[in-house]
């Protein structure tokens, strides 16, 4: 049955988090907004879904169709993959060759608490992303909230991450990392690149451990290669977005 992915045209959004899972484990998914555009998500928008009368209607995009089951809400997509799709590899190449005397790495079973730890922690970085919000709406008030989520809340969350890579002894949040929670935190810090250089550029010494996370991860042969491939959306008007004026250089 195919992976089909249903989000707005153009973006990364939180959709992104879907493609890293898929891409990270090369597994074959169809990502409409590419294969038919902004119309893929009218059929949701307008709660006329075909063919799948058992699912509850979606509220908004993303939306994951597998064979007759239809999925919305991020942390609720990841986790239905987590139970299914393989290990991550890192370091595997762009066209590995199946290895008949490897193990092919398997996904966690729902009675394996490290299933719902990598999810606890996929939530957590969702959380952080929540807070980064549209600017054209409130401009005054965005000013005054930006400079919280600049001096308080992203050092919290970083932080908070930061102590879990260490706790773990590891370059990942859990000790059998890595885990799409990893994938989750890498958009993170990337959308964070483009909408807030400045304040990255500040924060980046101060968590190395992150850093390193999002550096091995973005040099992985499989997120390289799709990174630079035309499948990779740009930022643009979606959840990461750059406004100067919110991210002063000190």
């Amino acid at each position: 049955m195919a992976y089909n992915l249903i989000y707005h045209a153009g973006i990364p959004g939180r959709a992104e988090f879907a493609r890293l899972f898929f891409e990270a484990t090369a597994t074959p998914y169809v990502d409409q907004a590419i294969t038919i555009g902004q119309s893929c998500i009218q059929p949701y928008l307008k709660k006329g879904f075909p063919g799948c009368p058992d699912n509850p209607t979606p509220l908004a995009p993303p939306i994951l169709t597998h064979g007759d089951v239809v999925l919305s809400q991020t942390g609720n997509i990841l986790l239905y993959l987590a139970a299914r799709l393989p290990a991550i590899d890192l370091d595997a190449p762009v066209d590995a060759e199946p290895d008949a005397k490897k193990a092919k790495p398997t996904p966690p079973s729902l009675e394996d608490p490290s299933l719902y730890h990598a999810n606890e922690l996929a939530l957590t970085v969702l959380d952080f992303i929540n807070e980064v919000h549209y600017y054209e709406a409130q401009k005054d008030a965005a000013l005054v909230r930006t400079r919280v989520f600049r001096d308080l809340r992203t050092p919290k969350f970083f932080g908070y991450f930061e102590s879990n890579i260490e706790k773990t002894g590891g370059d990942f949040l859990t000790k059998g990392g890595p885990t799409y929670a990893d994938l989750a935190l890498f958009h993170a810090y990337d959308g964070m690149l483009f909408a807030f250089p400045n304040l990255m550029a500040r924060l980046k010494p101060q968590y190395p451990l992150v850093t390193k996370l999002y550096e091995k991860v973005k040099a992985a042969p499989r997120i390289e290669a799709y990174l630079n491939s035309p499948r990779r959306m740009p930022y643009s008007h979606g959840i990461f977005r750059l406004y100067p004026e919110l991210d002063p250089k000190a």
